[in-house]
Protein backbone atom coordinates (compact mmCIF):
# COMPACT_ATOMS: atom_id res chain seq x y z
CA UNK A 1 0.00 0.00 0.00
CA UNK A 2 1.52 3.74 -0.79
CA UNK A 3 1.04 6.43 1.16
CA UNK A 4 -0.96 8.74 -0.17
CA UNK A 5 0.09 11.94 -2.04
CA UNK A 6 -0.72 14.27 0.93
CA UNK A 7 1.43 11.90 3.99
CA UNK A 8 4.61 12.30 1.17
CA UNK A 9 4.05 15.98 1.15
CA UNK A 10 3.54 16.55 4.57
CA UNK A 11 6.66 14.24 5.08
CA UNK A 12 8.62 16.72 2.84
CA UNK A 13 7.75 19.81 4.82
CA UNK A 14 8.56 17.72 8.23
CA UNK A 15 11.75 17.25 6.23
CA UNK A 16 12.31 20.27 5.41
CA UNK A 17 11.38 21.85 8.91
CA UNK A 18 14.20 19.48 10.37
CA UNK A 19 16.79 20.66 8.19
CA UNK A 20 16.21 24.22 8.89
CA UNK A 21 16.25 23.59 12.91
CA UNK A 22 18.81 20.54 13.38
CA UNK A 23 18.20 20.47 17.25
CA UNK A 24 14.48 21.00 17.72
CA UNK A 25 12.32 17.85 19.29
CA UNK A 26 9.03 19.31 18.35
CA UNK A 27 10.49 19.24 13.89
CA UNK A 28 12.21 15.63 14.97
CA UNK A 29 8.93 14.54 16.27
CA UNK A 30 6.68 15.75 13.68
CA UNK A 31 8.83 13.99 10.96
CA UNK A 32 9.24 10.70 12.73
CA UNK A 33 5.50 10.75 13.70
CA UNK A 34 4.77 11.02 10.31
CA UNK A 35 6.74 8.31 9.01
CA UNK A 36 6.07 6.01 11.84
CA UNK A 37 1.94 7.05 9.94
CA UNK A 38 2.59 5.44 6.66
CA UNK A 39 1.11 2.27 5.83
CA UNK A 40 4.60 0.88 4.93
CA UNK A 41 8.31 1.55 3.81
CA UNK A 42 9.86 1.25 0.46
CA UNK A 43 13.42 -0.60 0.48
CA UNK A 44 15.51 -1.53 -2.26
CA UNK A 45 15.41 -5.22 -2.36
CA UNK A 46 18.53 -7.49 -2.43
CA UNK A 47 18.86 -11.14 -1.55
CA UNK A 48 16.25 -13.50 -3.51
CA UNK A 49 12.38 -12.82 -3.72
CA UNK A 50 11.40 -15.19 -1.33
CA UNK A 51 14.12 -13.77 1.50
CA UNK A 52 14.79 -10.16 0.27
CA UNK A 53 16.75 -8.13 2.43
CA UNK A 54 16.97 -4.09 2.69
CA UNK A 55 19.49 -2.59 0.55
CA UNK A 56 22.25 -1.31 3.00
CA UNK A 57 24.78 1.93 2.01
CA UNK A 58 27.98 2.49 4.11
CA UNK A 59 27.78 6.32 5.13
CA UNK A 60 29.75 8.38 7.24
CA UNK A 61 27.94 7.15 10.78
CA UNK A 62 28.51 3.52 9.14
CA UNK A 63 26.35 1.03 7.28
CA UNK A 64 22.56 2.10 7.07
CA UNK A 65 19.70 0.90 5.39
CA UNK A 66 18.28 3.31 3.02
CA UNK A 67 14.65 3.05 3.03
CA UNK A 68 11.98 5.62 1.06
CA UNK A 69 8.66 6.86 1.89
CA UNK A 70 7.18 5.95 -1.58
CA UNK A 71 8.17 2.68 -4.20
CA UNK A 72 9.25 5.89 -6.85
CA UNK A 73 11.93 6.89 -4.13
CA UNK A 74 13.16 3.65 -3.83
CA UNK A 75 13.81 3.25 -7.36
CA UNK A 76 15.26 6.86 -7.39
CA UNK A 77 17.20 6.06 -4.54
CA UNK A 78 18.84 2.81 -5.75
CA UNK A 79 19.76 4.64 -9.17
CA UNK A 80 21.78 7.29 -7.29
CA UNK A 81 23.32 5.14 -5.09
CA UNK A 82 25.16 3.21 -8.42
CA UNK A 83 23.00 0.40 -9.08
CA UNK A 84 22.01 -0.55 -12.54
CA UNK A 85 18.25 -0.51 -13.91
CA UNK A 86 17.93 -4.02 -13.02
CA UNK A 87 18.95 -3.76 -9.66
CA UNK A 88 17.00 -0.60 -9.46
CA UNK A 89 13.36 -1.92 -10.38
CA UNK A 90 13.96 -4.67 -7.41
CA UNK A 91 12.29 -2.64 -4.43
CA UNK A 92 10.22 -3.61 -1.62
CA UNK A 93 7.24 -2.30 0.48
CA UNK A 94 7.18 -4.02 3.67
CA UNK A 95 3.96 -2.83 5.90
CA UNK A 96 4.12 -0.85 9.37
CA UNK A 97 4.01 -1.98 12.35
CA UNK A 98 6.00 -4.74 11.11
CA UNK A 99 8.63 -2.83 9.12
CA UNK A 100 9.90 -1.17 12.15
CA UNK A 101 10.81 -4.64 14.07
CA UNK A 102 12.03 -6.51 11.21
CA UNK A 103 14.66 -2.61 10.94
CA UNK A 104 15.25 -3.31 14.31
CA UNK A 105 16.51 -6.77 13.48
CA UNK A 106 19.26 -6.14 11.66
CA UNK A 107 21.14 -4.10 14.13
CA UNK A 108 22.47 -8.12 15.40
CA UNK A 109 24.32 -7.83 11.38
CA UNK A 110 26.64 -4.79 13.08
CA UNK A 111 23.46 -2.17 10.54
CA UNK A 112 23.96 0.96 12.68
CA UNK A 113 20.63 2.97 11.25
CA UNK A 114 18.20 3.32 8.67
CA UNK A 115 18.22 6.83 6.37
CA UNK A 116 15.23 8.08 4.81
CA UNK A 117 14.36 9.52 1.24
CA UNK A 118 18.22 9.69 -0.11
CA UNK A 119 19.08 11.87 -1.85
CA UNK A 120 16.46 14.03 -0.88
CA UNK A 121 16.49 14.23 2.36
CA UNK A 122 18.61 11.58 4.73
CA UNK A 123 17.21 12.14 7.65
CA UNK A 124 17.83 8.78 9.83
CA UNK A 125 17.81 7.14 13.07
CA UNK A 126 20.15 4.54 14.59
CA UNK A 127 18.40 1.03 14.55
CA UNK A 128 18.44 0.79 18.58
CA UNK A 129 16.10 3.70 18.38
CA UNK A 130 13.57 2.19 16.53
CA UNK A 131 11.26 0.56 18.79
CA UNK A 132 12.05 3.44 21.91
CA UNK A 133 10.97 6.09 19.15
CA UNK A 134 7.31 3.71 18.41
CA UNK A 135 6.30 3.02 22.39
CA UNK A 136 6.93 6.69 23.01
CA UNK A 137 4.82 8.05 19.94
CA UNK A 138 2.25 5.64 20.92
CA UNK A 139 2.65 6.62 24.65
CA UNK A 140 2.80 10.22 24.26
CA UNK A 141 1.04 13.24 22.57
CA UNK A 142 2.57 14.95 19.73
CA UNK A 143 4.92 17.47 20.59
Amino acid sequence: MQPSDEQVAAIDTAAEVLRNAPDSFAAMDGLWRAVYALPSWAFIARGTEDAPTPFVGELDAGPMVFAFTTLGRAREGALSAGLDDEAASKVLSVPLPGAIEWLASFAASGVRGVVFDLPRFGYFAPLQNLLPMRDHMAATPPA
